[in-house]
């Protein structure tokens, strides 16, 4: 008897093109986190809010809801998580770049996930890896780890949701159906519209099950099993149950909290009314909305918009064409030609993957419009299902207001039915069964390439009578070419060329903020202030107002400087302390008090501004720059003195660097301020510009004393650095 060795099943080859696309995507959002200089510490946007909500999180272990309305909590959680990471070893400004890697590797998978989505939905490989060229190159998907908001945790677990959906209908394991159930709660956890998207799903139960019952021939397609409407019933409830499971514990929680049945967030009835109302009403609605309890607000929006409505029925559909219009552009020829300042976004830097990532946007719009008017190879109940899911984004857009990040999933579903219509451009795509009589079937096959052709004309014209791209374009390259030679004779010194340069700038695109501020930025350098403060106006844009202030202190109007100069760091959105030595050209002193609002363009790598009985002053984080600019070249035997306080108990040691070597180090003691003095190096005389570093061990208070919620990292408290 012989003994036969079973045939090992072939290995799964490697993807290596989706492999690829996947690193791509990862060096793309690696480079974009590079790139960019905005940071959630110093943000008053929502970025901020869930910043600061998690890291009092992850320092207290108590979650807080936002100060005007409760939104959805999970992406919170998670930055806390990293956050927590952090803050266990020790350095708590690790903690943002920490979150900033976790959101690219979801962003790696989330190309996974369309590729497999894809795949599965169109029966087609090619399909995938399309779909996965678009997740992981358009520059909007690419963009979305270097930011802190929900969009890139939201799109991820949709379309984990969806994958799940398409296994459970290839194989019927319920398994799949109670998992996508599962990660469709979890992304209303995230974004509360997923759901009210519980009555899609069921809807797409109920098409699959009549599909399966009375079968139509479908490019050899059938369903993997039928089943009697009892199991349906089963199915939408095991579903339903599923999503249910995840959204109900913090339904719960809020109503414990608030009294109020409040299922995941207050974020519809609030934007509502603010929505409904004029724009400039907004700030004063939203301190009307603080003035109340949290439990009260939802109730008090949705009566105000209730009152808008009954006395103007029609006030939602009016703005509804216009807005419908904006959803329809080039968003980075938007952002970089067409808005009035780049606000703290790289987008000069980025231009080389933007510029080409609208023409990706328009090829996988144009040929996803097509897809959806194709015949529905995938089946009427995927088809309905995508359909659905449109619709319902496109209106809750038109109801409230549209910014870039909410037509992310709109976008995602047009790049998967793009994705299937680009995979058939190199081969013709299978043809269907026909129905009997060829005629009938014509007719068919006339009103789908009808409908592609109304839609890409419509879509077509929306795009080009919305703006004047190649005006717009050949005006913006003009502004680039003179922003960027004024940049460069800026960073030179040679301030006249850099004024001719800003001005022609301004020449190409006249109300371009960041040209008037760096104008303004040259003028003074020349001594020329008042110049500079006149082609400024006050909340232009966070870094107009602190050159606005910056320009008021350096000519010596102390009181016009100070407000812009005080709420400059908590609202700047960056590190402007960065920003501020780097570009900002601050008059020469030899001696610098620190924390009194005017110290701006001298120091970075500090905290902000405190006061206390002696004084104002900053607290160090760790390491830090102080730069002065001297009246006189320094003078041989000069020396350093430094006014410090260790806010902790016993010594704290501090070296001091200047001009790039090692000063000395001193003993900085607990609990009073002193003056210490250190001897500046014979080899520095004769220099106009001192630069000193600042190097001390850092500690968290949260960590060390307790009952402090204080999460920042501190090192020495500095009120005065002075050269004598």
């Amino acid at each position: 008897m012989t003994n036969t060795i079973p045939a090992s099943s072939p290995r799964p080859r490697p993807n290596w093109p989706l492999l690829l696309l996947v690193l791509v995507g990862v060096a793309l959002r690696l480079w974009l986190i590079a790139a960019s200089p905005l940071d959630p510490r110093f943000s008053t946007a929502d970025d901020g809010d869930y910043y600061r909500r998690a890291l009092h999180f992850a320092v207290t272990g108590q979650y807080v809801d936002d100060s005007w309305l409760i939104r959805p909590p999970l992406h919170v959680f998670f930055f806390a998580f990293w956050l927590k990471l952090a803050l266990l070893l020790g350095n708590p400004t690790l903690g943002v770049r920490l979150i900033q890697l976790a959101q690219v590797a979801i962003g790696a998978l989330t190309i996974v996930l369309g590729y497999a989505s894809a795949r599965r939905l169109f029966a087609s490989r090619a399909a995938g890896l399309w779909f996965a060229a678009f997740l992981a190159l358009w520059y909007s998907f690419a963009e979305q780890p270097s930011v802190l908001f929900s969009e890139l945790l939201y799109l991820a677990l949709f379309l984990l949701h969806f994958w799940l959906l398409l296994r459970f209908d290839a194989n019927g394991r319920r398994r799949d159906l109670a998992l996508s159930g599962v990660a469709l709660g979890a992304a209303a956890l995230t974004r509360s519209p997923a759901l009210y998207s519980l009555a899609f799903v069921v809807l797409w139960l109920l098409l699959r099950h009549a599909r399966a019952t009375h079968p139509e021939p479908q490019a050899g397609r059938t369903s993997a099993t039928a089943g009697s409407w009892l199991a349906l019933l089963g199915t939408i409830a095991l579903f339903v149950a599923c999503t249910l499971a995840v959204v109900l514990p913090w339904t719960a929680r809020n109503y414990v909290v608030y009294h109020k049945l409040i299922p995941v967030d207050t974020l519809g009835q609030i934007n509502l009314w603010l929505d409904l109302d004029s724009v400039d009403m907004r700030d004063k609605h939203i301190n009307e909305l603080r003035k109340l309890p949290q439990a009260e607000r939802a109730g008090y929006a949705l009566a105000k918009a209730r009152a808008i409505l009954a006395a103007d029925p029609l006030r939602p559909f009016r703005p509804m064409w216009d807005t419908f219009r904006h959803i329809w552009k080039a968003q980075f020829v938007e952002d970089y030609f067409v808005k009035r300042s780049f606000f703290t976004r790289p987008l000069r830097a980025t231009a080389a993957l933007g510029l080409p990532g609208d023409l990706l946007w328009l090829a996988y719009t144009l040929a996803g419009l097509v897809g959806l008017a194709r015949p529905p190879r995938e089946g009427w109940h995927n088809r309905l299902f995508i359909l659905a899911w449109l619709g319902y984004s496109f209106f809750t857009v038109l109801i409230f207001h549209v910014e870039p990040r909410y037509l992310l999933p709109i976008w995602t579903l047009l790049g998967l039915y793009g994705a299937w219509a680009l995979s058939g451009i190199r081969r013709p795509s299978r043809k269907l069964a026909q129905p009997p009589g060829k005629k009938r079937g014509a007719w068919r096959s006339q009103l789908w390439i009808l409908a592609q052709a109304l839609l890409v004309a419509a879509f077509l014209a929306l795009l080009l009578s919305y703006r004047n791209y190649p005006a717009i374009v050949a005006a913006g390259a003009a502004r680039e070419w003179h922003m960027a030679a004024g940049d460069r004779a800026y960073a030179a010194g040679n301030y006249p060329a850099a004024e001719q340069a800003f001005r022609a700038a301004l020449a190409a695109q006249p109300e371009f903020i960041d040209a008037r501020a760096s104008l303004a930025l040259a003028l003074a350098a020349q001594g020329r202030y008042a110049e500079g403060r006149a082609l400024l106006k006050p909340n232009e844009s966070r870094r107009s107002d602190v050159v606005l202030g910056a320009l008021a202190r350096d000519a010596g109007d102390l009181k016009a400087a100070r407000e812009p100069l005080a709420s400059a760091e908590g609202r700047a959105g960056e590190d402007i302390q960065l920003w501020a030595l780097e570009w900002l050209r601050p008059p020469v002193t030899g001696t610098l008090a620190l924390g009194g609002g005017f110290d701006l363009g001298y120091i970075d790598g500090f905290t902000e501004a405190e006061s206390g009985p002696l004084g104002s002053f900053r607290w160090l984080a760790g390491n830090g720059r102080v730069v002065l600019p001297l009246s006189a070249p320094l003078r041989p035997g000069s020396s350093l003195l430094l006014r410090l306080a260790s806010g902790r108990p016993g010594s704290v040691p501090l070296e001091v660097w200047a001009g790039g070597q090692l000063i000395g180090q001193v003993q900085v003691a607990s609990g009073e301020w002193r003056t210490y003095r250190l001897p500046l190096p014979g080899n520095l005389a004769g220099q106009s510009r001192v630069e000193l570093g600042l190097r001390a061990p850092a500690f968290v208070p949260a960590h060390e004393f307790a009952g402090s919620d204080d999460a920042r990292m501190l090192s020495l408290m500095i009120s005065q650095v002075r050269v004598q």
